[in-house]
C-alpha cells in the first residue's frame, strides 16, 4: 500500500515537473482531440503570445485566432491537421489574430500522438511575425535593387565603356571606375542572391590567394596598409564571392578604426587568418557580428560581416570571430584545403603600384 501511495505521489510530482517545463516555454504549446479539434490543453506562453488565458482560449475554434474572415490561413491549419493524422507530423505557415485583433506570422508544427489509444495533436506555436516583416522588407529591397539602382548602374557602366571607345582613353581612372561599377553591380547580384534563392557555389577554380587579396584591398584599401605573412597559396574557390568577402572583411576594419588601420593576412595549418590593429569586437558582440542586420556603426548596414559568414557557409569553411595579437578583430576561416599541385602553375597578380618590397618577416605590404 506505502508502495503504491509513493509511486503514486512519484508520479504526480513528474506531472507537475513536466506541466512546469511546458509553461516556462516561449512557444504556445496546444494538446486537441484528434476526432473532434477540442483544444483539451494549451501552456501558459498563450496569453504572452495570443492575450488568452487558458481557460478562454479552450473554448475558440481556429477560426476565432486566425487573422481575417474566411481566411485561407484556416483551411491552411485543418489541412495541415489532417495531413499530421496522415503521417505523423506537419509544419505550416498561418496568420494568427491577437484577442487585440492585432494580426501576427506563426510558424505552427504539428504532431500527432497515441495515448491508450486515443489519438491526439500537439501542435507548437511560434510567433515569428519580426523574421517574417524582415523577409517581406527583403523582398523590396530586392525589387528596388533589381530596377531603381541596377539599371543606372548599367547605364553609368554603358557610358564609361563608350567614352573608353571613343577617346581611346587608356588610364588608371577610368580602368577604376569600371571595376566600381563591377563591384557595385556585384553587390546588387549578391544581395539579390541572397534574398531570392538560396546560396549555391557552382563557379569553383584555383584561385591565388595572394591575387585576390590584392584585388580586394585595391578596391575597399583607402588610406589602410595590408601585410600578407609568406605565401597564402592556391585554393579551390568561386572567384568573385572570395573577392567579396576579403573586401568586406577589410572594409569592416577600415570603417570601425578611427586612425590607419593595419590588415594582417596570414596563412594557417587549414585556413586563413586576417587580423587588424584596430579597436577589435567586444567579446559579448562576437556572437552577434555575423548576424544579418546587426551592427555596431552609426552608418551601418549590417549586410557585410552576414555576407561574409554566408560566403564562408557556402563553401562549406567555419568562419570564428576573436581578438588579434594587436587587440584589433581577427576572424579565422578554417575547413579550407589548399591545391598544393597548382601553386606553381598559378601567378599571382601583383601591379608595381600595388606591392612594396619584400620585408624581412616574409610578409607583403600594400598601402
Amino acid at each position: 500500500m506505502m508502495r503504491e501511495l509513493a509511486n503514486e505521489s512519484e508520479s504526480e510530482s513528474a506531472d507537475g515537473i513536466f506541466q512546469q517545463l511546458l509553461d516556462e516555454l516561449d512557444d504556445v504549446v496546444v494538446i486537441r482531440a484528434a476526432e473532434t479539434g477540442k483544444t483539451l490543453a494549451v501552456n501558459d506562453a498563450v496569453e504572452d503570445v495570443f492575450g488568452y488565458t487558458s481557460a478562454e482560449f479552450r473554448s475558440l475554434d481556429i477560426a476565432d485566432y486566425t487573422a481575417g474572415p474566411n481566411s485561407p490561413d484556416e483551411a491552411r491549419a485543418q489541412e495541415a491537421y489532417e495531413t499530421a493524422r496522415k503521417v505523423g507530423s506537419a509544419t505550416f505557415l498561418w496568420r494568427a489574430e491577437r484577442h487585440d485583433g492585432d494580426p501576427f506570422w506563426a510558424e505552427v508544427n504539428v504532431s500527432q500522438t497515441m495515448i491508450d489509444d486515443q489519438e491526439y495533436l500537439v501542435s507548437v506555436i511560434r510567433d515569428i511575425t519580426k523574421y517574417k516583416t524582415r523577409e517581406i522588407e527583403l523582398e523590396r529591397l530586392a525589387s528596388v535593387l533589381s530596377h531603381d539602382l541596377r539599371n543606372p548602374l548599367n547605364a553609368a557602366k554603358a557610358q564609361t565603356t563608350h567614352l573608353r571607345e571613343q577617346t581611346g582613353c587608356q588610364n588608371e581612372f577610368v580602368d577604376r571606375l569600371e571595376d566600381l561599377h563591377d563591384r557595385m553591380l556585384n553587390i546588387v547580384d549578391d544581395v539579390l542572391t541572397a534574398v531570392t534563392e538560396d546560396q549555391q557555389i557552382t563557379d569553383i577554380e584555383s584561385i591565388h590567394l595572394d591575387s585576390i587579396v590584392n584585388d580586394a584591398w585595391k578596391i575597399v584599401g583607402g588610406d589602410g596598409k595590408l601585410k600578407l605573412r609568406d605565401n597564402l597559396g592556391v585554393i579551390e574557390a568561386d572567384r568573385h564571392r572570395l573577392q567579396r568577402l576579403f573586401e568586406n572583411l577589410f572594409e569592416n576594419a577600415i570603417v570601425h578604426s578611427d586612425e590607419t588601420v593595419t590588415v594582417t593576412v596570414s596563412k594557417i595549418d587549414g585556413g586563413i587568418l586576417i587580423s587588424d590593429d584596430g579597436p577589435g569586437i567586444p567579446e559579448d558582440d562576437r556572437d552577434q557580428v555575423l548576424k544579418y542586420g546587426y551592427t555596431t556603426a552609426e552608418s551601418g548596414t549590417g549586410f557585410g560581416l552576414n555576407i561574409v559568414s554566408t560566403i564562408a557557409d557556402a563553401h562549406g569553411w567555419e568562419l570564428t570571430v576573436g581578438e588579434s595579437v594587436d587587440g584589433g578583430a581577427q576572424f579565422r576561416l578554417t575547413g579550407i584545403s589548399r591545391n598544393h599541385s597548382d601553386e606553381d602553375n598559378i601567378n599571382p597578380t601583383r601591379s608595381s603600384s600595388s606591392w612594396s618590397e619584400k620585408i624581412d618577416d616574409h610578409s607583403h605590404e600594400q598601402e
